[in-house]
């Protein structure tokens, strides 16, 4: 069975403990790429990184959704919105066909 697996700070990911989500509190950058790393070690098949994480390990998460089987999601924030996981999509899209046929300038 595929396991879910959530990484961001203790206070964002605690209430998703109900829904039998893995959750992984981290407090560095370091400490996200190690745990990042393991999980897609263990054949996590979902693995969601709050915003605030994500924005630290953004080459890493490329990295790995290059590579791995795990989808590598980017949960926004709560309070302040960077839409991290919309530029990464957009810039994928840009590389895959040559333009960004989704979001034009909607997000910058």
């Amino acid at each position: 069975m595929y396991k879910i697996a959530l990484i961001g700070d203790r206070d964002t990911i605690i209430g998703f403990k109900l829904l039998g989500v893995s959750l992984f509190p981290v407090t560095s950058k370091d400490e996200a790429v190690e745990v990042l790393d393991k999980l897609v070690k263990e054949e996590y098949a979902v693995i969601f990184v709050t915003e605030d994480i994500a924005g630290q390990i953004v080459e890493e998460i490329e990295r790995l959704q290059k590579i791995s089987f795990a989808s590598i999601t980017i949960m926004p924030a709560k309070l302040e919105k960077k839409y991290l996981g919309l530029k990464i999509l957009r810039r994928n899209i840009e590389k895959a066909i040559g333009t960004d046929i989704l979001f034009r300038k909607e997000v910058e």
